[in-house]
Parts: structure tokens; sequence; C-alpha cells
């Protein structure tokens, strides 16, 4: 039998944090979480996940933005060249925050994740987006 596959939740909501660690759990999937851009950043390396659920607005209006560039613009010989193909689910409000709407610019240069869902979500919608992700 493999290995269950870890998620790395990048978010500054510990509430949400908490639930979505059940709900993966329950899944069987591996968890782990970081709560800013810097913290996710160093738990990639540690953690290595095979895919990271990733908010927008943490320790600023920027955070999350900063995380997707590390990781897939940084380019070759970087120390996350080796973590540029984990599949990105931006999970945010910054939508909604803002009156901005990125859904359309996901897969491009703006926006290099694999995909993009508004706060507030169900859990059963968020988990059906991460079993797809993870099948590709």
């Amino acid at each position: 039998m493999s290995a269950a596959k870890k998620i790395l939740m990048i978010d500054d909501d510990t509430n949400l944090v908490e639930v979505f660690k059940l709900v993966c759990e329950a899944k069987g999937y591996q968890f782990g979480a970081a709560y800013s851009a810097a913290e996710g950043l160093k738990k990639i390396k540690e953690f290595e996940p095979d895919l990271i659920i990733l908010d927008v607005i943490m320790e600023d209006f920027v955070a999350g933005f900063r995380v997707v560039s590390e990781l897939r613009t940084s380019g070759k010989g970087s120390e996350y060249e080796k973590y540029s193909g984990i599949p990105i689910l931006m999970l945010t409000s910054v939508s909604s925050k803002t009156s901005l709407d990125f859904r359309d610019r996901v897969g491009t240069a703006l926006l290099p994740v694999d995909a993009f869902m508004e706060k507030p979500v169900k859990p059963a919608d968020i988990m059906a987006r991460i079993g797809e992700l993870l099948s590709r």
C-alpha cells in the first residue's frame, strides 16, 4: 500500500486550519500546517507535501502570492526548485475583500496555481477538488 498523500495548509486562520486538519485526516491524508508565508516556505521543505492549500492574505495582503512566486518562478538552482511542481490550491477570501476576481487567471503567469476557491467553502467541495488535483 502506498503512503498517505501529504497536504500542507498555509493559512493564518487557526480555526479553519483545525477544521481542515480533521477533515483531511478523516479521509486518510497526512496533514501539516503553517500560519504565515515564511513558516509555510520552511514547512514545505520539512514536510514535502503532495499538495498545498494556500491563503493569500496572511501577515500581509500578498503573502500567499509570495509563496507562489518562490515555488513557481524562482528558477533552476533555487532552494525551492524541487517543489515547483507541487499542486497549489489557493483558498482565499481575497475576492470578497477586494472585489478583484482571480478565478479566470488560474494557471496563468499572473496566478500560476492549479485551482482557486473562494472562502467560505464546504469541506465536501474542497475535498473533491483535492482529490482531483492529487489524481493528476
